[in-house]
């Protein structure tokens, strides 16, 4: 008998309770289940819903295409089924975004190099000495002078005397399309060399702007100013951005974080 006394109070405050409630205005919404969901049909499903949300990135790590770009967690303990407050802000968690944007393909090759020299023209075609890291190369041009290249408009993460997360893949990226590459032109702009020494140049890689190429795949944000490619690669750093991937704060599986090097 007490039991039940207990559970027909316990029963009349939380009726009371809501009639409180809702007579201040205040309704309650239930969370819906996106499981499996993605960040254009979570937006679908949530503003339906009327329910306020901002979404974050997960510290998960992504192991394959399919798991880009999908549902992780609602934020603190929060899950599907319970109810919040009409103007609460529900963070929503998703894994880092694929990238799908190639700015490449709006800049071309508007300039002549053939039978140009790259010391002394400033433009050229060269062949591949060594590749170093993401973004310094070493050349042959074509008078055989050796030219140590840092690409101009980016700073991809250390992989040499430091190493930094997403440095190692940046560097064999780069090393990747430099080895594979049919024609490479080199195009300088402005300064024609750095405190050390070091050539500052665009590096074209079969007609394909490779600093510019880097900033798409998220290796670097742009660092370049004063420059007709200057809106190009704000544009494709703006983008990139947005996905979370890599330099823009994706984890590194092949960093080990707490010794600061590669596995």
């Amino acid at each position: 008998m007490k039991k039940i006394l207990n559970l027909l109070i316990m029963i009349f405050f939380l009726f009371f309770l809501f009639s409180c409630e809702e007579s201040s205005g205040e309704t309650y919404l239930t969370l819906p289940n996106l499981d499996g969901k993605s960040r254009s049909e979570i937006s679908e499903i949530l503003e339906r819903n009327n329910i306020k949300y901002s979404f974050k990135f997960s510290s998960d790590i992504v192991n394959s295409q399919l798991d880009y770009d999908t549902f992780v967690s609602y934020n603190g303990t929060l899950k599907a089924g319970d109810k919040i407050k009409n103007n609460y802000v529900v963070y929503v968690y998703t894994t880092v975004l694929p990238l799908r944007q190639k700015t490449t393909e709006k800049v071309k090759m508007n300039f002549t190099y053939k039978g140009k020299n790259f010391v002394e023209d400033g433009v050229g075609v060269v062949t591949l000495s060594r590749s170093i890291d993401g973004d310094t190369a070493y050349f042959y041009d074509n008078k055989g002078n050796f030219v140590k290249v840092r690409f101009l408009g980016i700073d991809t993460p250390e992989s040499t005397k430091e190493h930094e997360a997403w440095g190692k893949s940046a560097s064999n990226y780069t090393a990747k399309r430099l080895n594979n590459a049919k024609e490479i032109v080199l195009e300088s702009e402005g300064a024609r060399t750095d405190t050390y020494g070091r050539y500052l140049a665009f590096v074209w890689v079969d007609g394909v702007l490779l600093n510019l190429e880097l900033i798409d795949q998220a290796y670097s944000n742009s660092k370049l100013s004063d420059s007709k490619y200057e809106e190009y690669f704000s544009l494709a750093s703006n983008i990139a951005s947005k996905t979370g991937r890599r330099f823009f704060g994706e984890i590194d599986p092949d960093y080990d974080y707490e010794r600061k090097t590669f596995k």
